[in-house]
């Protein structure tokens, strides 16, 4: 063998060598998705960690839902008890104006003229009426306000004039006009009343005594 042949035969050699070397190291580093694999892993404990977190999150969730749910089912409930107890409101208006004149048909008759027996049935009628009307306003929960005598209340009570009084305080009712009507404690229709006020002597006397005085 030739001394250049050698020479090429050892360039093949090294070259051969080098290439394995290289190739093996290689497969021993890591590329560069496994280096970021290999970082982005969790440990047990983090992803311990995470699945907690996450059950936490889907338990508010769900406890969140269930509120709404029941809130929406109070509503709906709220709202159909509602319309059952105000929805007869206009119905419930017309009964009482109805009882109102039932009344002043009664108040209109005299004493003489009840005694009458051609008129007697026609008042017994009425009161047979009347009474019915009350019961009726039991049962859909009407109810009369009471006014006389009370402190005057603009929540249920409608002033319709002053009258001068020296025996109760001012802003007293000393007169009801026509009678209020609540709805299951809503205001379906407002007392027309006459509202008590100082007798206007009695605050000239009050102004000269406190003149006199000074």
């Amino acid at each position: 063998m030739s001394e250049e042949q050698k020479n090429n035969s050892t360039e093949e050699i090294k070259e051969q060598e080098e290439n394995i070397e290289t190739n093996e190291n290689q497969e021993e580093a890591p590329s560069s998705e496994e280096k970021e694999q290999q970082q982005t892993e969790d440990t047990p404990e983090e992803i311990i960690k995470k699945l907690n977190d996450e059950i936490d999150s889907l338990k508010d969730q769900r406890l969140r839902a269930v509120a709404e749910l029941e809130n929406f089912r109070r509503r709906a409930e709220k709202d159909q008890s509602d319309a059952l107890k105000y929805g007869m409101a206009n119905f419930a208006k017309e009964i009482i104006n109805i009882k109102d004149n039932i009344e002043r048909a009664l108040s209109s008759i005299s004493e003489e003229a009840r005694k009458n027996e051609s008129i007697k049935p026609v008042v017994e009628g009425l009161d047979l009426i009347a009474q019915s009307t009350e019961t009726t306003f039991e049962k859909i929960g009407i109810k009369k306000i009471d006014s006389l005598n009370q402190k005057y209340d603009h929540n249920f009570h409608q002033a319709m004039m002053e009258i001068e009084k020296s025996d109760c305080e001012p802003g007293t009712i000393v007169q009801e006009l026509i009678p209020g009507y609540t709805l299951h404690e809503r205001l379906l229709r407002p007392a027309m009343v006459g509202v008590s006020k100082k007798p206007t002597s009695q605050d000239k006397e009050e102004t000269n005594s406190d003149n006199q005085e000074s």
